[in-house]
């Protein structure tokens, strides 16, 4: 039977046989567009695993995230449906990111952390990084801020301090997920910071509390190049060989756009009036996520094979030639969607400025931008195996999601009807070839 060939944690991590990564960006609310572009994946990916009850825990070997990137990576290795995470969106917003309870972030946060605390409880429970609760591999990103470092927490039971510090610092492994993903979420000015108890038994450890912020401050807003450390340094504890035919990513963000700052007005906040020179400090360095991202792409293609390269900007466009080596370390595919009329009129949507602007908020509680956001989420995933008009024909499922990465259970699977022409042939062909016509 096909369920019995699936690998287990210890086997997903150490085994051998090709890996394969998740990488998700933070976006706030915005995470729902990532779920839209994670649901076209899994429906592809159930086809060709022959399985409707299919999940992306099951392909991926490795899932990580940052800020709302973490609370999809938590869901999804906890073995959650894509359109699962898709409504969980749906149930927080209204609750958590209330317009009419919302503060002006300047002397308390906008939103009030402990609404965040209990829907996180309620969508993924109490469940430690060593719970089986997580089907396959979690990476979560946040900001340790009192000790000015970046964290990287894993639920691999290899990596430096899964079983605590010789200091008495208390086990990673005992760590809980919903914590740890509220901590990545803390987004400053929408949150309070995240406080978190390290010590074990009430031992007497330096630095026994930590405080955490979103993963983004540490420039991890999209992890992608992180994973891949995780994944590959010795340090980490998974040393996986690398190689475009040993690793393949797939990194989703959450909508995108280029950050531009009017100079006649730089800003026009609340925060404005009462101090406008830290003010316009907030607006420049809102705008330090963007760039952290776009270069967090642009290194990942430039030691990549990337069969649809991300535009990255004017000057090196899509980086198709642009290599650091000759050697690819991995195959690695990003995908996303520019929140600008102009890319949102390629996918066959037409939407007023307003309405845009909406779409790009954090924290919006508005059902009709959701559902929005959602859609566009799902034409985007669709849009990346599709042949563009007057392009040659191209197979890109095949490319961007390689049959030499599927799971070994995928080979289980009844033939079903053909997916594409390409499939339809190939059928052909090897009927005559056995029948001997």
């Amino acid at each position: 039977m096909a369920g019995s060939r699936r690998r287990t944690l210890d086997q997903r991590l150490f085994g051998g046989g090709p890996k394969r990564i998740l990488a998700l960006d933070g976006g706030g609310v915005r995470g729902i567009l990532s779920a839209g572009i994670l649901q076209e994946l899994e429906r592809r990916l159930a086809l060709r695993s022959g399985r409707t009850d299919f999940r992306l825990c099951e392909y991926f070997d490795l899932i990580g995230g940052t800020s709302t990137g973490s609370i999809l990576a938590a869901g999804l290795a906890m073995g959650k449906s894509c359109a699962e995470c898709a409504e969980l969106y749906r149930e927080i917003a209204p609750d958590v990111f209330n317009s009419k309870a919302k503060n002006a972030g300047i002397r308390k946060p906008r939103f009030n952390a402990a609404k965040l605390e209990a829907a996180l409880a309620r969508a993924l429970g109490d469940h430690e990084l060593s719970s089986n609760a997580l089907k396959t591999g979690l990476a979560i990103f946040a900001k340790r801020v009192d000790t000015g470092s970046a964290w990287t927490l894993t639920n691999n039971p290899r990596s430096k301090y899964w079983e605590g510090s010789t200091l008495g610092a208390a086990p990673n492994k005992r760590l809980v997920v919903r914590k740890l993903v509220q901590a990545s979420a803390a987004a400053p000015t929408f949150f309070d910071e995240v406080r978190l108890t390290l010590d074990q038994d009430g031992a007497l450890v330096e630095n026994a509390e930590g405080v955490f912020v979103d993963g983004a401050i540490a420039g991890l807003n999209n992890p992608s190049v992180q994973l891949l450390k995780v994944a590959t340094l010795k340090s980490f504890g998974l040393e996986w060989p690398s190689g475009e035919d040993q690793i393949l990513m797939v990194s989703v963000g959450a909508g995108y756009w280029r950050p531009r700052i009017d100079a006649t007005t730089f800003a026009s906040t609340a925060l404005d009036e009462i101090a406008p020179t830290a003010a316009r400090a907030i607006e420049a360095l809102k705008t330090m996520i963007h760039d952290t991202t776009v270069g967090a792409v642009s290194t990942m293609q430039a030691i990549s094979r990337s069969p649809r390269p991300w535009r990255i900007d004017s000057e090196v466009e899509d980086m198709r030639e642009d290599h650091l080596s000759p050697f690819p370390i991995l195959s690695f595919q990003r995908m996303d969607v520019g929140l600008d009329a102009d890319a949102l009129k390629a996918l066959d949507f037409d939407y007023a400025e307003a309405d845009i602007l909406r779409m790009r908020d954090l924290a919006t509680d508005d059902p009709a931008t959701l559902a929005r956001l959602h859609d566009i989420g799902l034409r985007t995933g669709q849009s990346y195996f599709r042949n563009a008009p007057g392009r040659e024909a191209q197979d890109w499922e095949n490319q961007i999601l390689p049959p030499r990465f599927d799971p070994e259970f995928f080979s289980d699977r009844a033939l079903g009807q053909p997916k594409t022409r390409l499939d339809a042939m190939g059928r052909l062909f090897e009927r005559r070839l056995t029948s001997g016509d």
